[in-house]
């Protein structure tokens, strides 16, 4: 499963150099007093130097001295730090302030220091790259009571983080653990990620009582000499062999990190980088979260399958990267399962590497530059004015000498149609006052357009009115937008059959937007103006991706989503649209 290496602790002395002190930069008290005499020992903590904290939760906690991590080999990069319910989350923020935001979380047993071949090659293409290190890794504070990391308290820790940084339209990238809590985030909270690239890892769930991992005991079993020893005997299952890590993680007195590492690697560690993985990590005490974070598997169970549920629906550009050397999060089965789950997954560049579980290790350069390739051929969409915006339209059908022709009244741009005052408009009414044949709701809608062009008007991203008079329907107010041909007098539309609007209108969809199309058996292709939530109510944008499955389609038709490009104008031709509404009512316009 893993090549086998020399063991790495005893590097440990030989590399890191120290002056074991806080910087006080939070009024915390320093955690020792040393002379100059010491400045050059080894970062190997007596126990009478270590300082315990608390938070006011009493939480007991420890902060490895600054001198620790000093002199790394290649990671230059300023710390910067944010409280979390007492605790100091320590993060990585490299690039332009105004880029958008590359968030990189590391697994167990590693930190921030695992994404140092890749934050400069982001930072170069003017991204804003963001590389926290777990409570209880790196150079954050560190928990000394291993039950204290529990799964759903690092979620916790970590949405509260994302939350106190205001951070938006996310590109997240995870490996191992950072994969279980960041998918979660990101199942959670859909609306704040932009993209997702998901690297040898996963989201693990089991149906409630059917988890089959059991915590071990924290006590040290002074029994295990070594990493590399213990783990050659692995029993060949899964779950058995997992059950094996989770022992020797808790209760292993000599668990340095950096031998995790170099085991699940396909290139070996040199002395120094050891000595940087080890760095965070001085004595027994810090090693709390490395020790528990394995453990967190077996309190998992049901709680995030309405996350995976979710991202189930995540149409936003989703890149699986795997290593070959990784039999299991890396596996070609897993990539399957999340390129198949995962519908923003269609059509991207998914790749595998000659890589272990630590691909950043191994390809990080490589990979790094197909994750800009990768946000680069799916820009984030910049929303218009119209997009998702709620409106609601009455139809009234009229006998005219020509026929029977219809007015459309809307509230666009007057107001987002307020469901009480809707619901009190009384249609019947409606057509006795204006002496029309009926009065027919058409909403509530939602735009997925994101601007328009009307009439012989230039493009504007402001909101651009309509070209009628603005009349009152109860507490709604309403603008005279277009005129229909009625296909059948009354006013109702016959689903996948062709109506004539009168509107010199440009549609407007923006680079990286997904369009949501139908294509009839002639091949005419018809894409969506906006969503209805006449027929389901709850129907909502990130439900469209899945469509397909609650369609009756007329034989030979098709419906198909994609990305966009580039951005994209749907037109009428010589002033007359032809539009089409599916089982659900959605509404959408023939692409010439």
């Amino acid at each position: 499963m893993f090549r086998l290496a020399v063991p790495t602790w005893v590097l440990l002395a030989m590399a890191i150099l120290v002056s074991a002190c806080s910087d006080g930069s939070d009024g915390l008290p320093a955690v020792v007093e040393r002379d100059d005499t010491r400045l050059q020992e080894p970062c190997d903590l007596p126990a009478d130097d270590i300082q315990v904290y608390s938070t006011e939760s009493n939480i007991d906690f420890v902060r490895t001295p600054d001198a620790c991590f000093e002199n790394l080999d290649d990671y230059p990069f300023a710390p910067n730090y944010v409280k979390v319910e007492g605790l100091r989350y320590h993060y990585v923020d490299e690039g332009p302030a105004d880029g958008e935001v590359v968030l990189m979380l590391h697994g167990q047993p590693s930190w921030s220091y695992l994404y140092r071949k890749m934050i400069p090659v982001l930072a170069d293409a003017g991204y804003r790259v963001i590389a926290p290190d777990h409570i209880g890794m790196g150079r954050s504070d560190k928990p000394v009571d291993p039950r204290v990391h529990q799964f759903e308290q690092q979620v916790a820790w970590l949405k509260s983080f994302v939350s106190k940084l205001e951070l938006t339209d996310i590109t997240l990238f995870v490996q191992d653990w950072g994969s279980h809590f960041g998918l979660r985030m990101a199942g959670d909270n859909p609306d704040k990620f932009a993209r997702i690239v998901l690297a040898n890892g996963d989201l693990v769930q089991f149906p409630e009582g059917l988890n089959p991992f059991t915590a071990p005991v924290f006590e040290y079993d002074e029994t295990i000499e070594g990493t590399i020893e213990y783990l050659s005997q692995r029993p060949p299952g899964r779950v058995e062999s997992f059950q094996h890590w989770m022992i020797f993680a808790a209760t292993a007195p000599h668990l340095f990190v950096a031998d995790i590492i170099d085991l699940a690697t396909v290139n070996s560690l040199t002395e120094a980088q050891s000595a940087a993985y080890n760095a965070p990590f001085p004595a027994p005490i810090y090693r709390a979260g490395p020790r528990a974070f394995p453990s967190m598997v077996a309190g998992i169970e049901s709680q995030n399958v309405p996350a995976y549920e979710e991202l189930g629906r995540f149409d936003r550009p989703f890149m699986f990267l795997g290593g070959d050397s990784d039999p299991n999060q890396g596996s070609v089965e897993n990539q399957n399962k999340w390129i198949t789950h995962v519908p923003g997954a269609e059509g991207q560049p998914h790749q595998r590497y000659d890589a272990g579980h630590f691909i950043q290790e191994d390809v990080g350069e490589e990979m790094a530059a197909h994750v800009v390739e990768f946000m680069q051929r799916n820009p984030i969409p910049q929303p218009g004015p119209y997009f998702n915006v709620r409106y609601c339209e009455i139809v009234m059908p009229f006998l005219e000498a020509d026929g029977i022709r219809a007015r459309v009244y809307g509230t666009q741009q007057l107001n987002d149609c307020p469901q009480e005052a809707w619901d009190a408009i009384d249609t019947a009414a409606v057509a006795t006052e204006f002496g029309a044949i009926s009065a027919v709701k058409n909403g509530p809608r939602h735009w997925v357009i994101d601007a328009l062009e009307v009439g012989e008007g230039g493009f504007t991203n402001e909101p651009v009115p309509g070209r009628g008079e603005i009349t009152t329907f109860g507490d709604l107010e309403m603008r005279l937008l277009t005129t229909v041909v009625a296909p059948d007098g009354g006013g109702s539309v016959e689903r996948y059959s062709i109506a004539r609007v009168d509107r010199n209108t440009i549609f407007h969809f923006a680079a990286g937007r997904r369009v949501f199309e139908l294509q009839d058996p002639q091949g005419n292709r018809y894409m969506m103006q906006s969503f209805s939530q006449i027929v389901d109510p709850d129907l909502q944008l990130h439900d469209l991706v899945r469509l397909e499955e609650r369609l009756q389609l007329p034989e030979g038709w098709q419906f198909s989503t994609r990305i966009l490009q580039e951005p994209f104008e749907l037109l009428t031709v010589e002033g007359i649209a032809e539009v089409l509404q599916d089982d659900l009512s959605n509404t959408y316009q023939k692409v010439p």
